[in-house]
């Protein structure tokens, strides 16, 4: 039997009134069972409004198929899930809830469209999971939520209704093509959660590509979780990258956009996942003014504010322009505390710069995963599997009007050299670049990070001979001398071993660079 989903979409009502529910223990399971989480509760959700139909965005209904799951979550911890079957007249879903407690609601999470690992899930401990949405071909998502009016209290029926937590974009092309359209830069996790009901279902902040759904030649759907509205966003199909605009998406939305795919976007871009999402890199590092409160870019590629041998002082005191931060820092730009728990919250220079372009560009910090598959980790690079294709970066040193930056030129999707006769994708070796040829290779969209040094606690070093570019990632690994978890960087060093890692780890409380894209 073909699965089809779709979400509610086109009038303000929305999902709220496309599924209502009837809960009832199974009157065959009358008796309870003591299982050893504690009672098992058999329960029947009667499905009146179930009847099937294909994505159709003009009347959005959600509908339910074989197979379907309900999850269960009560007192912060997931107890069990209900399972779609058709019934004569109607569609119910049935399924055991394990120890659930009177001092709590029964609250319900519709998953649809999604496969996930049953076997990752336990009755009475999990709190929260993660779903990926990454892919909509052949499915959309379904993701919503709602809990019960009463708190549970046996066998009475209970009514409500789902409430649909994301909202459903149609990009309407100018020409039509089957080949497969990507929306880059989209939140594509989400988490279920079971932990905090207020919050049920949440994006966790994974940028990446999704996969749009063919409605037909013109028509794209895709499923998009709440967030920002996006200037100058990029919608890539057959390699080619499109640009759009689009509005804040909220729960509930339902969005149409025209796509002007007759003429390609001009800005250069880099692919940082294997799923394809690209992103556009600022032309300067970031930089901080005490004096304005304001961020802002660096004027050249190869500027760097701090010195070797400098002492910044407590929180900057001795100097008024900051460009090695702390790790996550977003809102605390100065701050240079050597207490790592003064760093447990990533805080994003992007969500607190925000758009020093003058333009309304939403800027953020690439991961770990987003580093290592732009630039790729030398022992494991495989273009195409584990790091993206073509010539991805040059080791090197320019020179500008006399004097020498070192540092490392990551080079756009589609550049395959023609600029002076340097080895690509150099992990050891520093080609001595000319001042020419990297106005030649800026003007074809290369990135230059320079090697901005390090900053620890209020001593800078390794000016022009290390540099350090913060990831949004934490790691698990553990640092010996401090046995606090470290986080991922950038590195690069050009000492007696030079070096390239973009999955390097180091310690929170270090001063290094920050290069935001969008």
């Amino acid at each position: 039997m073909k699965r089809l989903f779709v979400i509610k979409a086109l009038m303000l009502l929305l999902i709220t009134a496309a599924m209502m529910l009837s809960f009832t223990r199974c009157r065959k399971s009358l008796e309870t069972v003591t299982p050893a989480g504690g009672e098992k509760v058999c329960i029947t959700i009667n499905v009146s409004n179930g009847s099937r139909h294909d994505v159709n965005p003009e009347n959005g209904l959600v509908t339910y198929t074989e197979g379907d799951v309900i999850y269960v979550g009560n007192e912060g911890k997931y107890i069990g899930t209900l399972t779609c079957h058709e019934a004569d007249d109607h569609y119910e879903f049935v399924g055991d809830i394990t120890n659930p407690q009177t001092t709590d609601y029964l609250h319900f999470y519709f998953i649809g469209g999604i496969n996930v690992d049953l076997s990752s899930l336990t009755v009475g401990e999990t709190t929260s999971f993660d779903v990926d949405i990454s892919n909509q071909t052949t499915t959309l998502p379904v993701l919503s939520y709602v809990h019960t009016a009463e708190h549970y209290y046996g066998e009475t029926a209970y009514r409500c209704m789902l409430e649909n937590k994301c909202g459903l974009v149609k990009f309407t092309l100018a020409n039509g093509t089957s080949e497969a359209a990507k929306i880059t830069g989209m939140k594509t996790g989400a988490t279920i959660n079971f932990a905090d009901p207020g919050n049920p279902i949440v994006a966790n902040g994974t940028r990446d590509a999704i996969t749009m759904k063919s409605e037909n030649e013109t028509d794209k759907l895709a499923i998009i979780l709440p967030q920002d509205a996006v200037t100058d966003g990029l919608v890539l199909i057959d390699g080619v990258a499109y640009s759009y605009d689009m509005a804040a998406v909220t729960e509930n939305d339902y969005l149409t956009i025209n796509i002007d795919n007759t003429t390609p976007s001009t800005d250069k871009v880099f692919t940082v996942s294997k799923n394809g999402n690209v992103v556009r890199f600022s032309l300067g590092n970031l930089q901080y003014d005490k004096r304005t409160s304001k961020y802002s870019f660096m004027e050249h590629q190869y500027d760097v504010v701090e010195t070797e041998y400098q002492n910044v002082g407590e929180n900057y005191s001795r100097q008024d322009i900051v460009g090695l931060f702390g790790w996550g820092t977003g809102d605390n730009p100065t701050m240079t505390s050597e207490d790592t728990l003064d760093y447990e919250v990533f805080k994003d220079w992007g969500d607190y710069c925000g758009d020093p372009t003058g333009n309304s560009y939403h800027w953020y910090t690439l991961s770990e995963d987003e580093w290592a598959w732009l630039i790729g980790i030398r022992a494991q690079a495989a273009p195409g599997v584990t790091c993206r294709e073509g010539n991805r970066f040059l080791h090197a040193r320019i020179t500008v009007d006399g004097k020498s930056y070192y540092g490392i030129i990551v080079y756009p999707d589609g550049y395959y050299g023609g600029i002076g006769g340097y080895a690509y994708n150099n992990y050891r070796n520093v080609a001595a670049v000319s001042a020419g040829d990297w106005s030649s290779m800026e003007a074809a969209g290369a990135v230059f990070l320079p090697g901005a040094g390090t900053r620890n606690g209020l001593k800078v070093s390794d000016c022009n001979i290390k540099g350090g570019y913060w990831s949004s990632t934490l790691s698990n690994y553990r640092v010996d001398l401090y046995n606090d978890r470290a986080v991922y960087l950038m590195l690069f060093m050009d000492d007696l071993f030079t070096s390239l890692d973009p999955s390097g780890r180091t310690r929170r409380i270090f001063g290094y660079s920050v290069r935001l894209v969008r």
